[in-house]
C-alpha cells in the first residue's frame, strides 16, 4: 500500500499555544481597521456583514488594497468611528 504525501494545509488549527488575541470567536470576521501605519484589529458579527454601513467600507477597502488582499481584512477607516459605528448597527439604531 503506497503512502499518500503529505500536503501542507492552507487551514491551520489553533492550539492551546495560540494567544487569545489571534483567536477569533464563533459568528465573527477579523478585520483590521485604521488609517496608514495605525491598525487595530477589531471583530465584526457575521450577522451585520450585508449592512450597509459594512459593505460601502468593504468597496472602500476593494478600491485602496485590491480584491486580492492576503490576510487579515484591511478596512480604510478610523477605528473609533468604526466601533461606535458597529455598536450602533448592533443595537438597531
Amino acid at each position: 500500500m503506497a503512502k499518500k504525501a503529505c500536503l501542507p494545509s492552507a487551514y491551520g488549527r489553533l492550539s492551546s499555544d495560540d494567544s487569545e488575541e489571534d483567536r477569533v470567536r464563533k459568528g465573527h470576521i477579523p478585520v483590521l481597521v485604521g488609517k496608514e501605519e495605525v491598525m487595530e484589529r477589531l471583530l465584526i458579527p457575521t450577522k451585520l456583514i450585508k449592512h450597509p454601513f459594512i459593505v460601502a467600507l468593504l468597496e472602500m477597502s476593494a478600491h485602496e488594497f485590491g480584491y486580492g488582499q492576503q490576510g487579515t481584512l484591511k478596512i480604510p477607516y478610523d477605528a473609533e468611528c468604526f466601533k461606535r459605528m458597529i455598536k450602533m448597527i448592533s443595537k438597531g439604531k
